[in-house]
């Protein structure tokens, strides 16, 4: 993937995105796009995906641009995505336009949800009835359906708790070790041992640091702060950072119960209930 000297305006904004910015993504590499909302990381995304302007219409310049021939692309919310109202259903739509053989669908849906850890007792069940990790899995499978060489990942774990987080990132890795991974993440916990790189954004869209993780981590951590990104070792920092205030303390206290009465709510036989002294 290769872009050079692009320029993005959406219609009826005058904001522009992207001063001329230039990259290129090599194939196999792991790479994470960081910058502040609003940055137009999500809309990178769509260009270096192609939907961008093959599939939506957008006043864009660019001397040179090069997308992936193949290519999957993992939504925030994975309802954007689905077409149909039930997991093999979806993910047959998409062998259908793969041309997949009627005879093999069956074999390969239950591939794909084994491969990414859905497990269902049938396949023929309502996506409506998921739970969202179980949805963000379907919506891994349904990409993965395409046989992409590069997946793009838009933040895919930010509407999950923390232990379907951690399992949707586990998936992504076990299975994209062989494949271009372009991800948007502000949550880094689960996703720094996976990749190679980041490239990090200002507000208006211009690259301010590409290089190796290590390297930006460590050099651009107060940006990073910023932003609101959660880098290795926040928490432990943010915690000797706060002075320890010690509470005086006024000697052992001691509690006294003087005509202490509790209640209880009895009922009777007739269902009436009255209250007793004990």
């Amino acid at each position: 993937m290769h872009v050079e000297n692009l320029r993005l305006t959406f219609p009826g904004s005058e904001k522009k995105l992207f001063n001329d910015v230039s990259l290129s993504i090599n194939e196999g590499e792991k790479v994470l796009l960081l910058g502040p909302s609003g940055c137009g990381k999500s809309t990178l995304l769509h260009v270096l995906s192609g939907v961008i302007p093959r599939s939506v219409d957008v006043p864009m310049r660019a001397s040179i641009l090069e997308v992936s021939d193949s290519s999957g692309y993992v939504f925030q919310d994975p309802d954007s995505q689905f077409c149909m109202p039930f997991v093999d259903e979806e993910l047959a739509f998409v062998l259908e336009n793969l041309q997949t053989p009627r005879e093999e669908m069956k074999r390969e849906i239950r591939r794909l949800l084994s491969e990414v850890g859905l497990e269902l007792e049938d396949p023929h069940t309502k996506i409506s009835t998921l739970s969202g990790g179980m949805k963000q899995k379907l919506a891994i499978a349904s990409a993965l359906a395409m046989r992409p060489d590069t997946l793009f990942l838009d933040e895919p774990t930010s509407l999950l708790d923390e232990g379907s987080t951690k399992s949707v990132w586990k998936t992504i890795k076990e299975i994209c070790l062989d494949k271009t991974l372009v991800i948007v993440e502000h949550k880094l916990d689960h996703v720094l041992n996976m990749i190679d790189r980041i490239i990090l954004f200002d507000s208006n869209g211009t690259i301010m640091a590409d290089g190796a993780k290590e390297w930006i981590l460590n050099h651009y951590k107060d940006m990073l702060k910023n932003l609101g990104v959660w880098y290795p070792g926040a928490w432990e920092e943010y915690l000797s950072s706060r002075q320890m205030r010690e509470i005086p303390s006024f000697g052992p206290v001691i509690a006294r119960m003087e005509d202490f009465k509790g209640y209880i709510q009895k009922k009777r036989e007739d269902s009436s209930s009255s209250w007793f002294d004990s």
